[in-house]
């Protein structure tokens, strides 16, 4: 089967790029296939491969050390840098013991975390975080590293450091508290897996960063209701705890967003089998992707009623805005039907805590929070959108 080629901007041109210069895995390969080892990558111990869907932060290049994944799923994240890897080993020990409420809900939001593994790397031992993979069990794994704040810096970073964070992603930064240092997905149109990379990232700006998240939510078509709910569960959850908590202060954390093409591709698809030849919707709940307006049957107090109200009157702005505030607590039973029996295919999940640190006031994380809060104003947006 042939190889897929990297466009130019996902090139590798010098050892500091963001991708290494070989082909993409084939749609179809297994994993053992689908993974391309750097020369210069140190060996590993047995059972362990490089994690092939990184999309952000250190990969096994210029003599720097990633993330690796087991035979099991479970993912391996190094603790490579001594003082940020102990601090965020630390926080995810201290999650697994806390009883503080908005700890013990931040617990549900981040990866499930197994302790950590010290392994035989190059010439020294290295500590690895154990965490299970958010891609698990998907085929075609679509995945988008968002970086949330417009400050990335932490209160123990020099001068150097914090003059080289401000100019980072500046103007996507400084317009909505976020950017984007990465993502991975597999083209609807085309079966082709695009990366973009850092360098793609930096160019973003506040419009354009929406044509990013449109090329990840493979729109070409249109958006599908169905993968938008589904990620805003897991933003509406996260928004809902930031909004609240006290207790962190969270510097150059992200959030990663997943969801399986495959899966897409089949809703898409079922969508249009089921359709009826006069253009009628479908029997509900399968009416999911834009397009479609939904014909839900159910009680008077159905959270997917008011759904089905915001697709008939969001062109009035502040109607919009009640509808959603209603079913924003209660997205978990309209996910449930929006998806039918099925497992969820895209989840949202909070990572990287090395620079996370005990909040000094009595206040919210407004640093955080502002991103956050942006981020969600766009997929719901989008949402506006499906009518």
């Amino acid at each position: 089967m042939s190889r897929l080629k990297l466009p130019p901007y996902q090139r590798k041109k010098n050892s500091t790029g963001a991708f290494r210069k070989s082909a993409p895995p084939t749609l179809s390969a297994p994993f053992s296939e689908m993974t391309s080892v750097p020369g210069n990558l140190p060996k590993l111990p047995a059972g362990c491969v490089p994690l092939e869907t990184q999309v952000a932060g250190h990969t096994f290049q210029a003599g720097e050390i990633g993330i690796l994944r087991e035979a099991d799923g479970t993912i391996l994240k190094p603790a490579a840098k001594p003082l940020c890897g102990a601090r965020e080993i630390k926080f995810y020990d201290t999650l697994l013991d806390a009883t503080e409420p908005s700890l013990v809900a931040l617990r549900e939001l981040v990866p499930e975390y197994r302790g950590t593994q010290k392994l035989f790397l190059g010439e020294r031992y290295v500590d690895f975080m154990k965490l299970v993979d958010a891609t698990e069990g998907m085929l075609e794994p679509c995945i988008m590293d968002v970086k949330i704040g417009e400050r990335t810096w932490d209160p123990l970073a020099t001068e150097e450091k914090r003059a080289a964070e401000e100019q980072k992603y500046l103007a996507c930064k400084k317009a909505l508290g976020l950017c984007i240092p990465g993502f991975q997905v597999y083209h609807l149109a085309s079966g082709r897996l695009k990366r973009y990379s850092k360098d793609y990232g930096k160019k973003l700006n506040e419009k354009s960063v929406r044509d990013a998240l449109r090329i990840f939510l493979n729109a070409d078509s249109g958006l599908c209701r169905a993968l938008l709910m589904q990620l805003l569960s897991g933003l509406w959850a996260i928004q809902k705890w930031a909004r609240t908590q006290k207790a962190l202060r969270l510097y150059s954390s992200s959030v990663l967003l997943v969801y399986d093409a495959a899966r897409l591709r089949s809703t898409i698809q079922a969508r249009r089998r089921i359709s009826a030849p006069n253009g009628n919707p479908p029997t509900p709940p399968t009416a999911e992707c834009n397009g479609s307006p939904f014909n839900w049957t159910a009680a008077p107090a159905d959270p997917v009623q008011s759904y089905q109200k915001i697709q008939r009157s969001h062109s009035a702005q502040n109607n919009y805005d009640q509808d959603l505030k209603e079913i924003r607590d209660q997205y978990a039973f309209m996910l449930h039907r929006l998806t039918g029996e099925r497992k969820e295919w895209a989840t949202v999940k909070m990572i990287d805590f090395a620079h996370a640190f005990p909040a000094d006031e009595d206040a919210v994380d407004a640093n955080y929070l502002f991103g956050i809060e942006n981020l969600v104003k766009m997929f719901e947006e989008f949402l506006k959108e499906c009518d």
